[in-house]
């Protein structure tokens, strides 16, 4: 009789210490960071401030200088529109996509006498969130 209380009281610690031993827990795996895109910042040659661009032709050329470009590369819309009434050039609008930063832009179309304002909006390829934008005012002489 005393083997089977030995043998009792055995099983019951058997099962009660292996009922509450602990699971050792499982990692959670770390997420990869999301890699951020640094802020677009662009500058126009020449740039002409606050002033108005003078246009020598029918023409006005610019470059756009692209700093912190993404490495995906960024597209650029410009949009040129008369000051007096707000309607379109018929060579005023274009987007350049792929656009290498200091890449010469010609906007055409300007009629002598005639003071123009032009947008242009830089935006990332890989994030579109991602823009920066400057505008101006050209006329032509």
């Amino acid at each position: 009789m005393l083997i089977r209380y030995i043998a009792a009281f055995a099983l019951s610690t058997l099962l009660l210490t292996a009922g509450c031993s602990k699971e050792t827990p499982t990692p959670t795996p770390t997420p990869t960071p999301t890699p951020t895109e640094d802020q677009l910042s662009i500058a126009l040659d020449p740039d002409p401030g606050s002033s108005t661009a003078a246009a020598t032709g029918a023409t006005y050329d610019f470059k756009i200088t692209v700093t912190k470009a993404p490495s995906a590369g960024v597209k650029v819309d410009i949009t040129t529109k008369k000051n007096a009434d707000g309607s379109s050039v018929s060579e005023g609008t274009k987007t350049v996509d792929p656009y290498t930063s200091g890449t010469a832009i010609s906007i055409g179309g300007l009629v002598a006498g005639t003071l123009y304002d032009v947008s242009v909006v830089v935006t990332s390829k890989s994030k579109s969130s991602n823009s920066a934008s400057a505008a101006f005012k050209v006329a032509r002489k």
